[in-house]
């Protein structure tokens, strides 16, 4: 018998040995790919797997309004002194904060002229129901931005202290002490003293709760900053903390979650909110506020006389709703752009006088950086220009060729002023005066723009009798305006 033949009956007879052995390597291989795909997905594809897309709008942004009331156990139990509205970008990983002080006038015919704090609380009591008033209160917020909220989370005092317990606290930059003698204490009509030093504090809920809710040394301006730089460190720990991760403080988070808060996000809709938060780090995070001062940024509201509102303090807008809305567009459209932060100089190249200077605080309440303005080169300038010098990357290596790129903030300029164009190449009688390098960006204002439909006055001027007048009466002329 040839060695063929032996062969032949020894695969007949151990056949069914062979067939088991390769089944098993077959096994084996089979789950060292499976392993190897499942060690190759992180946690937050997983979330991301089994979550929702969240609604956009036309710029592709998810919006939130972000809620905080006092709860059952506190006065004015809904009241809503936390108003925060979100955009979230998620091609660009970016988010910007913009919060919304209490005082803010709203005409409503439905309830009543009311402070926007109030609002929630009316719409409740007339509607019957929480959910339906949250629901009136997102419309009314949406009125007052411009923007579509898509959704809106509440949060009382109390899941506010039990969440950040929950993730054991979190760590704070005291930007300046504070010294509030006159905190409410639960429960009574008396004061307590809360005070915090100035530095990096690590904060537990009650202690938070009173950071974020003092105003009386302060003002409630730096209480909103405050509130915003809570939920910033907030995201942070519970990323670092990895609750999603941890059975008791996930399970602790998700009881404090259903006794105290309210939401229109869907469970698979929150599971991707979960998912993205670790993407949205800090460098892309920006917040702002709105608010009565009307030479910095945000600065659109001013306070009437108390006796047009009944001996009431409220705040309204400036000129109208329109420019808050433009305000809250920008934000939530170029967040990296506010980020650059570069130095303007506006030059005012028309005969009309004052142009340069109303430009200049106009450019400064929508939060661009304007350190110098006064007379262009000539008068007559038709077409209005911005020149600007192009910003260098970072470098991966020392010896590697310095690459540039277009500053975002021109994005911001053209958005307020179409007309501008565009130009790297600076005239040069600008250059021999050096603003080719004491500033980044020139601003040139012609008669295009000028004598634009849409030219953006200033809304405070017309309200100058109302708001000024009467300090400068009372404190003597004042002669601290600069001069174009």
């Amino acid at each position: 018998m040839n060695q063929q033949s032996l062969f032949t009956r020894h695969i007949k007879k151990n056949g069914a040995n062979i067939s088991i052995i390769l089944s098993i390597i077959a096994i084996v291989v089979l789950c060292v790919l499976i392993v190897k795909v499942i060690l190759s997905i992180d946690f937050r594809t997983l979330l991301l797997a089994a979550g929702e897309n969240l609604e956009t709008d036309s710029n592709n942004h998810t919006n939130l309004l972000l809620i905080g009331t006092g709860g059952e156990d506190h006065d004015g139990a809904d009241l809503t002194d936390t108003i925060i509205v979100a955009s979230l970008d998620q091609e660009k990983e970016t988010v910007s904060m913009i919060s919304i002080p209490r005082d803010l006038h709203v005409k409503d015919d439905l309830l009543q002229s009311i402070r926007i704090n109030e609002t929630y609380f009316y719409a409740k009591e007339y509607f019957g129901s929480s959910e339906e008033g949250l629901a009136y209160f997102e419309e009314k917020i949406e009125e007052l931005t411009g923007l579509e909220i898509h959704y809106h989370v509440k949060i009382n005092f109390g899941g506010f202290k039990q969440i950040i317990d929950s993730v054991g606290g979190i760590e704070l930059d005291v930007p300046e002490s504070i010294y509030d003698p006159y905190y409410p204490k639960d429960g009574t009509l008396y004061y307590e003293t809360f005070q915090v030093p100035a530095g990096y504090q690590h904060m537990d809920g009650e202690t938070a709760l009173k950071y974020a809710r003092s105003r009386k040394t302060t003002s409630d301006f730096d209480r909103s900053k405050r509130q915003q730089q809570i939920i910033h460190a907030l995201k942070n720990k519970a990323l670092q903390t990895k609750v999603v991760l941890d059975k008791d403080k996930l399970t602790s988070l998700l009881s404090t979650i259903k006794d105290n808060l309210e939401t229109n996000l869907k469970v698979r809709e929150m599971i991707t909110m979960g998912a993205i938060a670790g993407d949205y780090n800090s460098e892309n995070i920006i917040t702002k506020q709105v608010h009565d001062d009307p030479v910095q940024c945000g600065g659109f509201l001013y306070a009437p006389p108390i006796e047009n509102n009944g001996g009431a303090f409220v705040l309204t807008p400036a000129g109208g709703e329109e420019y808050m809305h433009l305000f809250f567009e920008l934000i939530a459209k170029h967040p990296l752009a506010f980020k650059e932060n570069l130095e303007i100089q506006v030059l005012n190249g028309t005969e009309k006088s004052g142009i340069a200077a109303e430009n200049k605080q106009v450019l400064k309440r929508y939060c661009l950086n304007v350190s110098r303005f006064g007379n262009a080169r000539s008068l007559g300038i038709k077409q209005t220009t911005i020149y600007y010098n192009p910003i260098p990357l970072p470098k991966d290596n020392p010896g590697d060729e310095t690459e540039y790129y277009r500053p975002n903030t021109l994005d911001i300029i053209k958005s307020l002023i179409p007309e501008a164009v565009e130009s790297t190449v600076f005239p040069q009688e600008y250059i021999d005066l050096g603003y080719n390098k004491s500033s980044d960006i020139l601003l040139e204002i012609g008669t295009d723009y000028v004598n634009s439909d849409h030219y953006i006055e200033d809304s405070f001027y017309p309200l100058y009798n109302i708001i000024y007048a009467p300090i400068i009466d009372e404190e003597g002329t004042d002669e601290g305006d600069a001069a174009e």
